[in-house]
């Protein structure tokens, strides 16, 4: 009896198992770096847009006391246009002033990426120089 009489190797079943279980494996790597692609792009888009609310929200609170109502616009901010909303309203304190900001993608219907409220008070314009 040779050494070649008794081959050692893969059976063809023990390859196709092998074959499933790395298809498997591979399948669920993809799934999960899909998923994590499709994040990482939400967590920009988000984060874009709270950079613009909070933009918004700083200026309307350097700029003089805001009339109430509701207010539209634009930015373009990271190779996209976004629009804003910004609803200025009353509140129970006479010197206060409630901004409920919107951000969502420019052209875009339904909900906005962002909804962001700051308050912004009226100034004392009296001067404290004797």
């Amino acid at each position: 009896m040779t050494s070649y009489d008794k081959q050692k190797g893969f059976t063809l079943l023990e390859v196709l198992v092998a074959l499933a279980i790395l298809t498997m494996g591979l399948g669920t790597v993809i799934k999960v770096a899909g998923g994590q692609a499709s994040q990482l792009s939400y967590l920009k888009d988000k984060t874009v847009a709270l950079w613009i609310a909070n933009n918004k929200a700083n200026e309307m609170q350097l700029d003089d006391w805001p009339n109430t109502g509701t207010s539209t616009g634009h930015e373009f901010m990271a190779n996209q246009d976004w629009g804003w909303k910004v609803k200025v309203s009353n509140t129970a304190d006479k010197d206060l002033r409630r901004l409920d900001i919107e951000v969502k993608r420019e052209n875009e219907n339904g909900e906005p990426v962002v909804r962001f409220i700051a308050f912004t008070g009226k100034r004392n314009n009296k001067s404290t120089t004797p």
